[in-house]
């Protein structure tokens, strides 16, 4: 699993941070349950034909693909990003086609309502 780095931000938010490759295409998943606003990018230096989705679940073992505000999986095959709108217990990145010498970058940015 790709580890992830969390940087606090300003206040409440946070940026969650995945190097993924075609060698370690799954995140390690976050748990952000409080956070009623999130955002995903995903840039590469080397897609490599890799297909890269933020998945999410609420028991952290059965994971399905997350949506935007329009109901369309949040699902790249090159450089972009997208709001996500389920509000789950956990998130992951993950390359679903793991491309040929993929290297993906892969952030989260939550921010919590939560005081």
């Amino acid at each position: 699993m790709a580890s992830v780095v969390k940087t606090p931000k300003d206040g409440a938010v946070v940026l969650h941070t995945w190097n993924l490759t075609t060698a370690d295409a799954t995140g390690d998943a976050i748990s952000v349950p409080g956070a009623s606003d999130r955002s995903v990018q995903f840039f590469g230096t080397n897609w490599g034909g890799a297909t890269a989705l933020l998945e999410w679940s609420l028991d952290g073992t059965n994971y399905v693909t997350a949506t935007d505000g329009q109901g369309t999986a949040v699902s790249f095959t090159d450089d972009g990003g997208e709001m996500i709108s389920e509000n789950a217990l956990l998130f992951r990145p993950r390359l679903s086609v793991g491309g040929t010498a993929a290297v993906i970058e892969a952030l989260l940015l939550s921010r919590s309502t939560m005081r």
